[in-house]
C-alpha cells in the first residue's frame, strides 16, 4: 500500500505521519464524496475511450463495493496510506489490477479533494437548511403558545419599554429567515464542478468533456477557470463557514437572553428537569448547562472560522500543501452548526415561560415613554418639555 505520490523510497514513520496529520480520520468523512466523484470519473473516460464499457462497469461495482465497506465502518486509513484518494485507489488496484490504475488518469489528488468537498458543503447545506427550518418552525410554535403575553423590553440591560413575549421568539425567527437568505447565496456559489482542472491547470491533451461530470454529479455550472478552481480552495469553506456564523450569531445571543431570563431574579422561564444539570456540593442547584455550552458551542465555531481564514488568506495561487490542514477545522464546523441548531431547536420546544412573572416585571416605569406621548398628542405640550414632566414623576424610583 502506498501514497499515490510514491516515486521510489517510503519516508521516515515520523515524516509519515506528519504528512497525513488529521487526514487519517477527516477523510473518512469526505471518502463516499471521493468514490462518487470517481464514478463520474470513470464515465467521463468511458466517453473519450480511455476506458471500455467493460472496464467503466468494473468500476462502478467496485467503487460501490467500497462504498458499502465505508458504510460499514470497515474502512481505515493508515498513515501510510495518507488520504482516502490513495485508500479508494488501492483498493480498486487490488481487486481489478492493471483497469484499477486507469482511475487516476486525467485527475489530480487537488481535484478530487476539491470535488469531495463541493459535494460534502452540497449535502451539508441541504440537511442544514432544513434543521434552520425546524428551528424557525419551533420558535414560531412557542410564540403562538404565549403570544400577547407582556415582557419588558430592555437596552442597557435595565428595564426600558414594553414588548411581548412573541415578539422575542419571533426575532429570532426573523433573524434566521435573513441567514438562510445569506446562506442560499452562498450555496448558489458552491454549486460549481471542479473535476477536471486536475492540478490547478486543467488537462490539455485528454479532452475530457468537463459538462459531463458536472451533469452527472449535479452541479449547476462547471466552474471553467481551472487556476481558479485551486484558488477557491479554502475559499468557498470559508465563505460557508460565514454564512452558517451569522445562524450561530444568533442563537449564541438567544442563549444568552434565555439564560439570563431563567435566572432566580428574572424567573420569566425556565426548561424540564432533563435539560438541567446538578451541583455536587449544593443540592438545591438546577443548572442550565444546555444554554452555557449552545453559547460555548458558538465561540468554538467562531476559533473554526478564524483558523480556517488563518490558514488560507496569505497563500499564493495554486495549490499549496497548507490546504491540508483546512479540512479539520472546516468539518468541525459544520459538526458544531448541525449540533448546535438540533439542541437549540430541542430547548425552544420545551421552553415554559412564566406568565404571571413577566406580567409583574411589567411595572409602571416602562409606560413612561407611552405617557410621554399622550401629553404631546392630548395636551399639544411640546415632547422635551413632555419629557421633563415624565421624568420628574418617575425620578426616584427603583
Amino acid at each position: 500500500m502506498s501514497t499515490l505520490w510514491m516515486k521510489k523510497k517510503k519516508s521516515l514513520p515520523l515524516i509519515e505521519s506528519f504528512l497525513a496529520g488529521d487526514d487519517t480520520t477527516t477523510d473518512l468523512v469526505l471518502l463516499p464524496y471521493d468514490i462518487q466523484g470517481s464514478v463520474a470519473h470513470a464515465k467521463g473516460l468511458r466517453k473519450i475511450g480511455v476506458l471500455s464499457a467493460k472496464e467503466e462497469r468494473a468500476l462502478t461495482r467496485e467503487l460501490g463495493r467500497i462504498f458499502t465497506l465505508w458504510r460499514a465502518g470497515k474502512i481505515k486509513i493508515s498513515p501510510s496510506e495518507e488520504d482516502c484518494h490513495t485508500v479508494i485507489e488501492n483498493l480498486l488496484v487490488k481487486r481489478l489490477g492493471v483497469v484499477g490504475k486507469k482511475i487516476h488518469t486525467g485527475r489530480s489528488r487537488n481535484d478530487q479533494v476539491l470535488v469531495a468537498l463541493r459535494l460534502y458543503m452540497k449535502n451539508e447545506v441541504a440537511a442544514i437548511e432544513k434543521e434552520i427550518f425546524s428551528l424557525i418552525r419551533a420558535f414560531e410554535k412557542k410564540a403562538r403558545a404565549y403570544k400577547d403575553i407582556p415582557m419588558p423590553g430592555y437596552t442597557h440591560m435595565q428595564r426600558a419599554m414594553p414588548s411581548s413575549v412573541d415578539a422575542w421568539l419571533l426575532s429570532f425567527r426573523d433573524a434566521l429567515l435573513d441567514d438562510l437568505v445569506f446562506l442560499a447565496s452562498i450555496k448558489k456559489i458552491i454549486d460549481q464542478n471542479p473535476l477536471g482542472s486536475v492540478a490547478g491547470y486543467g488537462e490539455t491533451t485528454l479532452g475530457l468533456d468537463r459538462e459531463v461530470t458536472t451533469k452527472l454529479l449535479g452541479f449547476k455550472q462547471t466552474q471553467k477557470n481551472p487556476l481558479y478552481c485551486a484558488l477557491s480552495r479554502g475559499k468557498f469553506e470559508l465563505m460557508l463557514l460565514q454564512a452558517l456564523s451569522a445562524a450561530l450569531f444568533d442563537i449564541g445571543k438567544f442563549a444568552t437572553d434565555a439564560l439570563l431570563f431563567s435566572t432566580k431574579e428574572f424567573g420569566f422561564l425556565s426548561l424540564p428537569d432533563s435539560f438541567t444539570t446538578g451541583s455536587s456540593v449544593m443540592p438545591q442547584k438546577r443548572n442550565y448547562d444546555v444554554l452555557e455550552l449552545l453559547r460555548a458551542h458558538v465561540s468554538a465555531f467562531n476559533g473554526t472560522l478564524v483558523s480556517l481564514q488563518a490558514l488560507t488568506d496569505k497563500l499564493p495561487s495554486g495549490y499549496n500543501r497548507d490546504f491540508q490542514l483546512t479540512k479539520k477545522p472546516f468539518i468541525e464546523g459544520v459538526h458544531i452548526t448541525h449540533e448546535v441548531i438540533e439542541v437549540t431547536t430541542l430547548v425552544v420546544k420545551n421552553l415554559k415561560l412564566n406568565s404571571e412573572a413577566l406580567k409583574a416585571a411589567c411595572t409602571e416605569e416602562l409606560y413612561a415613554t407611552e405617557e410621554t406621548y399622550r401629553l404631546v398628542k392630548e395636551k399639544g405640550i411640546p415632547f422635551r418639555d413632555a419629557y421633563r414632566i415624565v421624568a420628574k414623576k418617575f425620578s426616584g424610583r427603583s
